[in-house]
């Protein structure tokens, strides 16, 4: 598995909840990690392994599975889950999400990966996106063979974006290779671990103390700093510039609707080459890899990946296009006063009263159609897009409604689905399912870009007809 290469990720927004994500040696070996963080307490062992497991803290022990297509999660009930029968779901949760009562749940959330093998390259970049979000990363070394290049890139890539990274070498992975041996392979492939905590951990005896005091001691620390780049963020919108003399340009409507056009294009054409790759991906699947019965599996987690890139593009998109279009109307150095206002007014608009009905999710059929599925709430209440996600989404991070992409649950049936197809039926879906998939989500692009430029259109209107940036 070859990592992609991938832009910077920006920093979490101050209001993103702190969390340490688990990865690196099989799901034995984190899962004992995990354990011994909690003193002990084992997990309810339920997880399809291809999904993400969240724990965060809850005054009674609550699971519940996020299914796309679903709009509320799946409760399990506590006892059904400890008898080991595993999940009936109707298709993977894209997550499962255990509520505890843990003391060390009360300073940050656990998130365990599947493994790397399992996640391929799609998969590395929505969970480096859940470590930009949560903060931190706990890489796992435990027996079997030692990380190789895919855990050296995922490492490297991870203290690029500024993540906090915490060694844990479990007892049998010291007892495999010897923890002196570990440490220095590790090091000499990734030099710049030699700053991280490095920590044992013998689940046997619970003996994670220090891995835990640390982890705990730097998410205090963390919550502190959001906190406060919260409130600096905040200070700026306490006193509204006021707009510089002499007025914008005349044609200051036309070059707006230049502008979104433009960079609305751009998104949907980058968008159409990732499907594109995607396609060829999928088609090497089939013939080289697991074959029909993959597809849904393969499809669904590339989807994954494809809802973070687009969600993510469009929140650039609408970024850059704000930042040109205020600086062609008002200045450069006005632009930099205006900005951030305008784009705060601008997401509160579109977030909590949407101009147009934008659908949160897409949905491929068995039938190898697109269906939206349309938001269900607006504001700080519970949003349909949630349940697409790996890990949980917080709606002020996103300056436009984000958007899900996952396959139904009749993909996984195999009288319906590609699972049941001989080869080149399922070749013929693939390639059906994937450009309705660009339509629809060119579309939703599209509606998206159109509510931007009529809410920027509205915001600007107003400041210039009064004077004053908006408050």
């Amino acid at each position: 598995m070859d990592l992609p290469m991938a832009a910077p990720m920006p920093p979490p927004p101050a209001d993103e909840p702190v969390a340490a994500v688990v990865v690196g040696a099989a799901a034995n070996s984190r899962r004992a990690v995990l354990t011994a963080f909690l003193d002990g307490e084992s997990l309810p062992d339920l997880r399809p392994p291809e999904s993400f497991l969240v724990i965060r803290h809850g005054t009674v022990e609550r699971i519940a599975a996020y299914l796309p297509g679903w709009s509320q999660p799946w409760i399990v009930p506590a006892r059904s889950a400890r008898s080991g029968a595993g999940l009936a779901l109707p298709r993977p949760p894209r997550r499962v999400e255990v509520s505890r009562p843990d003391a060390p749940l009360r300073r940050l959330s656990l998130v365990d990966s599947p493994d790397l093998e399992t996640l391929r390259s799609a998969g590395a970049t929505v969970l480096l996106d859940a470590a930009v979000r949560g903060g931190a990363l706990v890489f796992v070394v435990g027996a079997g063979p030692p990380p190789g290049q895919v855990e050296h890139e995922l490492l490297r890539r991870a203290l690029r974006a500024g993540i906090t990274v915490f060694v844990a070498i479990t007892a049998a992975g010291v007892q495999s290779a010897g923890e002196s041996f570990q440490r220095a392979a590790l090091l000499a492939a990734v030099p710049e671990l030699e700053q991280a905590p490095w920590h044992s951990v013998d689940a046997a005896t619970g003996d994670a103390v220090f891995l835990r005091r640390e982890v705990t001691d730097w998410a205090a620390r963390e919550a502190l700093h959001r906190a406060g780049a919260g409130l600096a963020d905040q200070s700026a919108f306490d006193e509204p510039p006021t707009l510089p003399p002499g007025g914008p340009a005349a044609d200051w409507s036309e070059q707006l609707d230049r502008v979104v056009r433009r960079i609305g294009q751009r998104v949907r054409h980058t968008l159409a080459i990732e499907l594109a790759n995607l396609h060829l991906a999928a088609v090497r699947e089939l013939l080289f890899g697991g074959g029909p019965a993959g597809i849904p599996g393969f499809l669904d987690r590339e989807f994954l990946t494809l809802s973070l890139q687009a969600s993510t593009a469009c929140a650039v998109g609408v970024d850059d296009a704000m930042d040109e279009v205020v600086e062609q109307v008002f200045g450069a150095d006005p632009a930099q006063r205006l900005g951030p206002l305008l784009r705060e007014q601008l997401r509160r608009r579109l977030l909590g009263d949407p101009p147009t009905a934008v659908a949160e999710g897409l949905l491929t059929t068995a039938a190898g159609q697109c269906e939206p599925v349309p938001s269900l709430a607006a504001g700080p209440a519970p949003v349909v897009v949630d349940v697409f996600a790996a890990y949980p989404v917080q709606r002020s991070r996103c300056t436009v409604p984000p958007i899900g992409v996952a396959l139904a649950a009749d993909c996984w049936h195999p009288r319906g689905g590609p699972s049941g197809m001989a080869p080149d039926q399922a070749r013929s879906w693939i390639q059906q399912a994937l450009r309705a998939v660009e339509i629809a989500l060119s579309q939703e692009i599209s509606l998206r870009f159109a509510a931007v430029r009529r809410g920027l259109a509205n915001l600007l209107a107003d400041a210039i007809d009064s004077g004053d940036a908006p408050g």
